[in-house]
């Protein structure tokens, strides 16, 4: 679809934020701290696919060049993840290396690429769907499968089989809200005429609600509360998107030079600070003396170093690096 220049711009400036935001959760402290501080994060991968959604056309439809695009630098920083794992047993990484990149397991970051072929391959029926008097029904998909796959396992309803828990790790399933509302809007399929301060207050109730949605998956085990795949998420994060949408209709251009930035160098950001982090990580007292939020701010300054670095030296074969 056709945007105008200030939305291109705006669009630019919104990825820098999301990118942000996603450094930010990689580098935020375990534990309850999540509880609090990931409700104003979690937006981020959300924003992404919010964004794709809403440039997304049947009209313009390739999904071989957008699949391409993405699926060499998975290729490639797969290779990097899993050398840096295997740096002293490289016996182990023809095997590692294989799983990795059949799994997306080779960082945490790697689901991503499987989520947005998904939805990159299902744009024709994703059209046909929001054309129909259906366009409503695909917004129960997320919340659906949230319970289903993500929940009830968590409650202890049922145990869900290790295959089947690495599919769902890879399903564009749980993040469908993001995408069918970008597609819809970007589309104009349907219309929403919230108002900012109506939905800034909105926003803040769906955050208190995750905090608490975010206690009850504490208590299940504190690596799930901080989740970006939970119903109070989904809930804050669709606000957000019509609050985005706000700002990409009104063609006022945003201001900020730094975060446009990083929204150009997003896509390099994303894959390279995780191994950012990993070397950072070597560094004597560094897990001790450089604590959040300031190890998240030093992981996007050097990690937009590292890519703009990567497309100065490599030229034209750095897009292969997501450069």
């Amino acid at each position: 679809m056709k945007i105008s220049n200030s939305a291109s711009a705006n669009i630019q400036i919104l990825r820098g934020l999301a990118i942000i935001a996603v450094v930010f959760i990689h580098n935020a402290p375990p534990g309850e701290a999540q509880v609090f501080l990931r409700p104003f994060l979690n937006f981020s991968v959300g924003l992404f696919l919010f964004l794709s959604g809403y440039l997304s056309c049947t009209e313009n439809w390739h999904p071989m060049k957008r699949i391409k695009k993405v699926a060499v630098p998975y290729v490639l920083w797969t290779f990097i993840y899993v050398a840096m794992i295997c740096l002293r047993t490289p016996a182990d990484f023809p095997l590692l290396f294989v799983k990795s990149l059949l799994s997306g397991s080779s960082a945490a970051i790697m689901y991503y690429i499987f989520v947005y072929c998904e939805f990159t391959l299902l744009i024709p029926l994703i059209d046909k769907v929001a054309r129909s008097r259906w366009k409503y029904l695909p917004f129960a998909i997320a919340p659906t499968e949230i319970i289903v796959m993500r929940l009830f396992p968590l409650l202890g309803v049922y145990e869900l089989n290790p295959y089947i828990k690495i599919v769902t790790g890879l399903s564009c399933l749980g993040w469908f809200t993001y995408f069918y509302l970008g597609y819809l809007l970007g589309n104009k399929l349907i219309k929403v005429d919230y108002k900012q301060k109506r939905l800034t207050l909105l926003l803040a109730l769906s955050v208190l609600i995750q905090f608490a949605e975010g206690y009850c998956y504490f208590s299940m085990g504190e690596q799930n509360c901080g989740t970006q795949i939970k119903l109070s998420a989904i809930l804050t994060g669709a606000i957000f998107m019509l609050m985005v949408h706000n700002v990409l209709r009104s063609e006022k251009p945003l201001k900020s030079n730094v975060l446009t930035k990083l929204g150009n160098l997003s896509f390099g950001i994303y894959f390279s600070h995780i191994a950012i982090m990993i070397v950072l990580a070597h560094v004597p007292y560094y897990k001790q003396c450089i604590l959040f939020p300031i190890n998240g701010a030093l992981v996007v300054v050097l990690s937009s170093c590292f890519v703009w670095l990567g497309r100065k030296f490599l030229g034209k074969w750095g897009r292969f690096f997501a450069m």
